[in-house]
């Protein structure tokens, strides 16, 4: 059997933590930027006419905003902490080993508490994004099924992590030691797995959304002389999850590759995934809308046929986020030979960017005759 390499001593951990807390900071800048823009998309909503107001309370997503506030603060801590921590090692720590022992040194509380932060950002992450697909397949656990799996073990692999580096009995080894690398490399793997099955499922999932709307615009531009412009919008929602899912995904793949490779190189790797979750989680907010959800729910209820009926006579029944309003006239005698009907298709889509509402409308008439 062929040992691996060993590039420890090609990228001391003196270098790697250095290196890996300037990754974390610059990514921490791009996360704080990236957070104000998030907060304004959860707290303020745009006015039809122009302008933004504060959101009510009931207009408040709080599973969002909760999200939010927890990655903000790990974040900013993690990074605190590091800082804390160079100093420790390079200008306070005046033991056996220089600062190589003060950072090889796994009982140091800095060193488990970070190894904390990284993943308890992973897997609130993940949860998000679970839930979010389960949302969009209209609360249906079934399509769920493999990704909660997979999360269920990132939880088992990241608890084992937690309770080797606590309780091994050499203190002074880094995470590629054959004693924390096995769990390590498995729960990057997990959640790189997971991340791809999820995301994968939401970009399918509004795809055939979008697929079954185009077919309904095209039979409506197919009945009318003058055909209707209608703007595709669902296509930029794919590109949101598909573009940020792909970029984290990625990284944790990266990360995962760099620690079977026992590489110091895993410690900037691992350092700039941290941010980069909470970079991935504001840029959907900001990319999207959080009434997003909402409008893929309805329109799972109306295609399995449980969306409520119509009450009253004139009132529209939904179809896809469509609204049909149908004014029908007769002449009324003793017979009836010439029915018509004018429909009044309704639309009303919220905008990806800033969430705004917008409603058109389009008229057919005479669309039926006998």
């Amino acid at each position: 059997m062929i040992a691996p390499r060993d590039d420890s001593n090609a990228f001391p951990i003196t270098e790697a933590q250095l290196t890996g807390h300037y990754f974390e900071t610059l990514g921490y800048g791009m996360y704080l930027v990236t957070s104000c823009l998030c907060a304004h998309t959860l707290f303020w909503i745009p006015q039809p006419g122009g302008g933004e107001r504060l959101r009510r309370r009931s207009e408040i997503r709080w599973l969002l905003v909760s999200v939010f506030c927890f990655l903000f603060v790990v974040s900013t801590f993690d990074d605190i902490i590091g800082l804390v921590h160079m100093i420790l090692a390079f200008v306070q720590y005046t033991g056996p080993g220089g600062a190589k022992g003060e950072l090889t040194n796994i009982h140091e509380w800095i060193n488990i508490v970070r190894s904390f932060d990284q993943i308890a950002i992973m897997i609130v992450g993940d949860f998000v994004l679970i839930y979010r697909c389960f949302v969009v397949y209209g609360r249906r656990w079934r399509a769920i099924a493999v990704s909660f799996t997979l999360y269920l073990a990132g939880i088992a692999m990241s608890i084992k992590l937690m309770h080797v580096e606590i309780t091994t009995s050499n203190a002074g080894i880094t995470l590629n030691s054959n004693v924390i690398k096995p769990w390590w490399s498995a729960f990057f793997a997990i959640t790189a797995a997971q991340n791809v099955l999820t995301t994968s499922l939401l970009v399918w999932r509004i795809w055939r959304v979008e697929h079954r709307n185009a077919k309904f615009r095209a039979s409506i531009n197919a009945s009318q002389s003058a055909p209707v412009n209608f703007q595709p919008r669902l296509r930029k929602a794919i590109r949101v999850v598909a573009e940020s899912g792909l970029a984290y995904s990625t990284l944790v793949f990266v990360t995962f590759v760099v620690s079977l490779c026992n590489s110091n190189t895993l410690y900037p790797v691992s350092d700039g995934a941290l941010q980069a979750a909470g970079i991935t989680f504001n840029v959907i907010i900001i990319r999207s809308t959080p009434r997003r959800d909402d409008e893929f729910t309805d329109f799972d209820q109306v295609n399995r046929g449980i969306a409520s009926q119509a009450e009253g006579r004139g009132a529209g029944r939904t179809f896809g986020g469509l609204q049909f309003i149908t004014h029908a006239t007769a002449d009324q005698g003793e017979t009836t030979e010439n029915v018509n009907i004018n429909v009044t298709i309704k639309t009303t889509t919220d905008r990806l960017d800033d969430g705004e509402s917008q409603v058109d409308a389009y008229f057919m008439k005479d669309v039926a005759a006998k």
